[in-house]
Formats: C-alpha cells, structure tokens, sequence
C-alpha cells in the first residue's frame, strides 16, 4: 500500500471515529445526563413541585417564509420516539424552522383545548389593526374571569401596555380590550379570528374566545398552533412583548389616577434553557398545562408545541434536549462531509 493509500485509509479511520463520538456526545439517549440537561431537569422539578405559579391566563378554579411550513407527516422511526419517554396523555410537535422538518410528535392532529395559547392570534390580529402608541378607552369586555390584571370600564391605556399585559402576565382583560378595540365587537373579533387562521393554514381549529378560557367546542392541534406560532416568531413587534422576563404596565383609571403594575412572565422557563426567546404558557382544568416554547440556535431554530401535559417544564426540556441533539449533530455531520479539516474545529475534540 503506498503512502498516499495509507494516509487516506488513515484519515477515514479518524473520521468514523469523530462521527461516533459526536453521534455519543448529542444524543442523550445514549450517554447519561450531563451539565446543564441535568441542571435544567433539577430546576423544572423544582418549578414543578411548588414553586412554580400556574399560568394565569385561565386557572385551573376557574376552568379559566416559516409561516408556510411543511408540515408533511414524518415516520414513527424519524422521530425518534424510542429515545426517550414521551409525555403521557399530552400532545406535541416540535419544527426546525428553518427547514420546516418534523423533529418530533405525538398526537399532533388531535383535537385540544388551547388555553392562553390562543393569545398568539389574538395578537396578530390586533397587531394588523391597532398602532401601539393608541390611546384605548375600555369598556365592559374587560369584566372577564381567570388572570386578570384589574383593568375597569372608563379606564384609558395605550395598545403598548395591553400587549405587555397579555403576553407576559397573560391577562385576559388585556386580551378581551384589545380585541374589542380591534374589531368593535367581541362577536366581529371571533370571526376574524377564525378567518385569519384559516388562511395561515389552521384546518382544524375553532376558536371561540380572545383570552383562551373554556368554551364549547373551541379547540386547536399541534400542528395547527405551530403554524399559528410560526407566524409569530416572524412578527418582531409581538416578539418584543413575549421575550420580557418582568415589565410594567401604566394606565390611567376612570377617575384620573395613574396606574402601574409590575409584572413577570408566567413562562418560568424563559431565560433558563439556553436560546429560549420564549413565546406562551396556558393552563385551564380542560386544556392542562400547555407551553409553546421558541430556541434559537446556531444549529438551527426550534419551535415546540406541547398541550395538555402535566408537568409541562419537565416535558419541554426533554422533548427540547432531544430536538437540540438531533440539529446538532446534522449539523456536525455535514461541517464534516463537507470538509474533513471542520472535524478539528469541533470544540471538545482532538484538542492539543
């Protein structure tokens, strides 16, 4: 065998072995957990036993481009699903916005109550509509059930602070004012409504509500939400409101005070998992807890669906460990076929 032979036997070698060990390294399936998997898995148990608030856009006493995506059904082996243990009784389907693929899913048609994950509509909405720096005098569609931030008929507050309002504490008086506000009636608002998410795509949702509380036969998918959120994600003007950790809210009351709430995000997620720009929480006794989670990354963005689970913190940090080894390793995958000499790029590997 001459030299050059040996030499290139030699580098094939080396580059089976580099794809083994960045197949072991992201796939958590195959190795125990590690660093910060492992921290994130302590701390959504930790939300979950206690100290996490349940979303307030409907409590539980209460009852309260990548928009066009392909959404081509994908197999059972393509997901994946035996790598880890899906959510019981949920539904969910997680996307690679840039590609449009299926990473994951689970019940991605079924029919389920959508909680205050419908406010992601209900502000796209509105966004077409209504300029932020508009003055709103509210009226008797702010007497709603659920979260609410206090808001009374006679009060005057500008489309801003309802938004702030109804994305990062999730309140439905915000979400009932902005949609009267939009369309004249709540009535006129619903029919938009379901007009609008046809036309993104939606084929099988019905909504009822602006603010997601409990109503016959409203209901949503996965998949039908996923598009719905995709939308959102390219609308930077909503972004803005859903990625606050903690805001204030100002308004003026019917009797001339100056009002000003503090408020913080009901995603007890968001800030935590690396690349979480974060996107809605919803909980109802109907829907359970639901949460639709937005990553980006250099590897690729993802955005995850998850309704009606019951340990909605948990259940998104796996399902979004294992999206994330999935792109990552495409990714170093491809930086390797494409050119062996990435290989020594790799951080982690062959260091001197």
């Amino acid at each position: 065998m001459s030299k050059k032979s040996r030499k290139r036997v030699f580098l094939t070698f080396l580059t089976m072995i580099a794809t083994a060990a960045i197949v072991l390294t992201f796939f958590p399936g195959l190795l125990d957990r590690t660093g910060l998997a492992s921290t994130l898995h302590t701390l959504s148990s930790k939300l979950l036993n206690g100290q996490e608030n349940p979303d307030k856009g409907a409590s539980l006493d209460k009852g309260a481009g990548k928009s066009n995506l392909n959404l081509t059904k994908t197999s059972q082996s393509q997901v994946d699903a035996n790598q880890f243990t899906p959510p019981e009784d949920s539904s969910y389907l997680m996307l690679n916005l840039q590609t449009g693929e299926r990473l994951l899913e689970k019940n991605g048609d079924t029919h389920r109550a959508p909680a205050s994950t419908v406010k992601l509509l209900t502000g796209l909405l509105v966004h077409e509509k209504l300029q932020v720096d508009e003055l709103i005098t509210l009226g008797e569609e702010v007497k709603v059930e659920g979260s609410v931030l206090g808001f009374k008929p006679g009060d005057k507050i500008l489309v801003k602070d309802l938004f702030t309002a109804m994305y990062v504490y999730s309140a439905n008086d915000a979400a009932n004012a902005l949609a009267v506000a939009a369309y004249g009636t709540k009535e006129q608002f619903i029919q938009a409504m379901n007009s609008y998410a046809a036309k993104l795509g939606c084929q099988d949702s019905q909504f009822k509500t602006a603010d997601g509380m409990p109503a016959e036969d409203q209901y949503t998918t996965a998949k039908d939400l996923a598009i719905i959120a995709a939308k959102v994600t390219e609308t930077p003007v909503l972004m803005d409101y859903i990625n606050q950790k903690k805001a204030s809210v100002e308004w003026t009351d019917a009797n001339g005070w100056k009002q000003v709430r503090e408020i913080s995000n009901t995603n007890q997620l968001l800030g935590i998992y690396p690349g979480d720009q974060g996107l809605k929480t919803g909980t109802t006794t109907e829907a359970g807890q639901c949460l639709v989670t937005y990553i980006t990354s250099e590897d690729g963005d993802l955005l995850l669906v998850l309704l009606g689970s019951k340990q909605r913190y948990t259940d998104t940090v796996e399902l979004l460990d294992q999206g994330m080894a999935k792109i990552r390793t495409r990714s170093a995958l491809k930086n390797i076929l494409s050119s062996p000499d990435a290989f020594y790029n790799i951080p982690g590997f062959f260091v001197p």
